[in-house]
């Protein structure tokens, strides 16, 4: 990438002195390698090794190594024995990209023998996904990619240790259990009109109540397009001069391939959120790079802003998770990870990105199996982890730049620092997204590392289930009009797209004083028609305190607004109690949260739990109403300190003024002027 790209984008209009510091390009391969090889070059082995015992990378292929046979074979049965086939069949997946790994870097008999079988077992498996179009008709869009790209890696480290004959079962199995469903699911969704009923697998035990009929529309538009261009792609790069199909199936994987891309943003940021960004990406880099090394006709790198990708990964994280070792991350939608480091190490690797490259090592779940509890490497680590990463690239932290960051997503992250107790906010305003929630204008506050303000995790797929609930307005830090969130879905299709959009007005970065204001006035007229105004404007004073200013409005009917304010219990570690009749304290273990609030028309404070049963949770929240009216404004101060310091605290004052408000907090004075069309904010 020349310099002249790299400014287009991260933005042309950017004075110099505001771009980013542009990495160190090294000579980047665009060019064919004159290579079969899918996964790594001969001359890549010794690195690979030497992978196995860096800090990153030892304590995950220790675990590989570290197999109880007789469990393991237990395990095997069990997950071929699931019902549910998607949690089954990955199991036997992972199993097979374990001893992969160690055959690639301690090769051994016994363990080569157990990969055989595993192969084997694989092999005869009637099918490896479990969606359908018509009566018979295999799509693949999860099973049969992973599954395609498992056996070719298997295939690729067993070499000549498989015979002509093993070679042919393997890729014939690579063909039409694999290849053929995955083209059958990438073909749909490029001509919907010629798509009969798509349906789940009668032996897929999940009872899902779901209206399958615009799924090749909906699913074009999202992260499961890229898997089976992933696994499509890899097949017919295997499949070249042996079956007559494999060109085609190249050129439909490629042109997927270039339209699920663009829908990255410009700024590198993927609207689904981080983790589904990171599932599509962790299988589509495998394909782009063996493409870019046997074919070398595309430089992947150049389709989208991987470096800006590498920043929202760093701008989405928000520490850890109470579990050691579990990273936390702004998790709009049903996005509740990280990434995998090689959705990274790609990027490091291709672009010398010192960014890319400390997300890799430092924003992966790395609970070490020296830890108490089970280890997670098998679900945060990958093969290619060990494939791509070049200890030698200098990891280069997210610094000042980044610490206000507003997405073109319209989505905004505002921290206070970089360490993993900093405090962050995270705003949702935008566009509606597959996997979605009804979030519009909502926010998530952590602070001392404890979410104080949260959006729960662990929201039902499914619509009959109680914590559907979760996924609505009701269990956001958002507003209410008449006890009612904005537009969302009923679920009747999956976990689609809503139509609720909110925008960023304004957005204004100082520093340590940064503030925005967002409408989502359309998403609430979705719902109520009468609704002439919802609009949210917050102030970040860093480090500690937050100021939310609410306008409702209605055309006609008077109607009562409301602002809830969900702190994080799923530990049962959250305590609420009212101070006086309009403030309240949250306190968590090791942080505490004191708020304020005020209305024009006067406002009642009361502490509720969600309407969920307990065995599903339980789930607190203060929500501050105001009474009928046609019209209101709702201020809402909030400051935070570490629990040992929270004498210090005292409620915020809150006062109407001709102009708009005035509020006294933390021995800081805040003015809210409302006499033009978006409020401002003087400090």
């Amino acid at each position: 990438m020349d310099r002249r790209t790299a400014l287009k984008l991260v933005g042309g209009a950017l004075s110099l002195s505001a771009l980013p510091p542009l990495p160190l390009l090294q000579k980047r391969l665009h060019v064919a390698q004159n290579t079969s090889h899918l996964f790594f070059l001969p001359g890549d082995l010794k690195r690979i090794r030497a992978n196995a015992e860096t800090a990153l990378l030892k304590d995950y292929f220790q675990e590989c190594l570290n197999v109880d046979f007789e469990q393991d074979r237990k395990e095997l049965d069990e997950a071929l024995a699931d019902k549910f086939l998607f949690t089954g069949r990955r199991k036997v997946m992972a199993m097979i990209e374990r001893e992969s790994l160690v055959y690639l870097i301690k090769p051994d008999q016994q363990r080569s023998a157990y990969l055989l079988e595993l192969l084997e077992v694989v092999q005869k498996l009637d099918k490896w996904d479990y969606f359908l179009e018509g009566e018979a008709k295999p799509l693949g869009f999860q099973l049969a990619p992973q599954a395609a790209i498992m056996l070719l890696f298997a295939k690729e480290v067993l070499g000549d240790a498989l015979s002509p004959e093993q070679q042919a079962d393997l890729l014939h199995a690579i063909t039409e259990k694999g290849c053929v469903p995955c083209y059958n699911a990438l073909y749909t969704m490029e001509h919907h009109p010629d798509t009969k009923n798509w349906r789940f697998d009668p032996d897929f035990l999940a009872n899902y109540d779901i209206d399958m009929s615009r799924w090749p529309i909906i699913l074009d538009g999202t992260n499961l397009k890229a898997i089976p261009c992933a696994g499509l792609g890899l097949g017919a790069l295997a499949l070249r001069g042996r079956d007559k199909r494999a060109d085609d199936w190249l050129d439909l994987a490629v042109h997927s391939t270039k339209e699920f891309l663009a829908m990255f943003s410009k700024d590198g940021s993927y609207f689904e959120g981080v983790s589904y960004s990171d599932y599509s990406m962790r299988n589509l880099f495998v394909f782009m790079e063996a493409h870019q090394n046997i074919i070398g006709d595309i430089d992947w790198f150049d389709l989208v802003n991987f470096y800006g990708y590498a920043e929202y990964i760093a701008c989405l994280q928000m520490g850890e998770k109470p579990e050691k070792g579990k990273i936390d991350v702004v998790n709009f939608s049903d996005a509740n990870a990280s990434v995998h480091a090689s959705s990274a190490l790609w990027v490091a690797n291709r672009g010398r990105s010192g960014l890319a490259q400390y997300v890799a090592e430092n924003y992966v779940d790395h609970r070490s199996i020296n830890d108490a509890g089970p280890a997670n490497y098998a679900d945060r680590r990958m093969f290619t982890d060990l494939l791509w990463y070049r200890p030698e690239i200098k990891a280069e932290p997210p610094g000042a730049r980044l610490l206000n960051k507003r997405l073109d997503l319209d989505w905004v992250i505002c921290r206070s620092g970089w360490d993993k107790n900093d405090n962050v906010i995270a705003f949702r305003s935008g566009m509606p997204a597959n996997h979605e929630h009804a979030d519009r204008n909502s926010f998530i506050f952590k602070a001392f590392g404890e979410r104080l303000l949260t959006d729960p995790y662990g929201a039902a797929y499914d619509w009959r289930q109680p914590k559907w609930l979760l996924r609505l307005t009701e269990a956001h830090n958002a507003v209410l009009v008449d006890g009612k969130g904005h537009q969302y879905h009923k679920g009747e299709e999956g976990t689609n797209a809503s139509h609720a959009e909110a925008h960023l007005l304004r957005y204004v970065d100082r520093g340590e004083i940064v503030w925005w204001c967002s409408d989502a006035t359309q998403a609430y007229q979705l719902v109520d028609a009468d609704v002439d105004l919802v609009m949210r404007s917050v102030l970040f004073l860093k480090p500690d305190v937050l100021v939310i200013f609410d306008q409702l409005r209605k055309k006609h009917n008077a109607s009562t607004f409301a602002a809830r304010f969900h702190p994080e219990n799923s530990d049962g570690m959250a305590a609420l109690r009212k101070h006086g009749s309009n403030a309240f304290w949250i306190e968590r273990p090791h942080a505490v949260l004191l708020g304020k609030v005020a209305a024009e028309a006067g406002i009642t404070l009361n502490q509720n739990l969600l309407d969920i049963p307990k065995e599903d949770g339980i789930f607190p929240y203060f929500q501050a109403e105001t009474a009928a009216a046609t019209s209101s404004q709702i201020v809402t101060a909030l400051q935070v300190s570490p629990r040992s310091d929270m004498a210090r605290l005292q409620p915020a004052e809150i006062a109407r003024r001709d102009d708009g408000w005035q509020i006294s907090i933390t021995n800081r004075s805040v003015k809210i002027l409302t006499t033009g069309d978006v409020p401002e904010f003087v400090v």
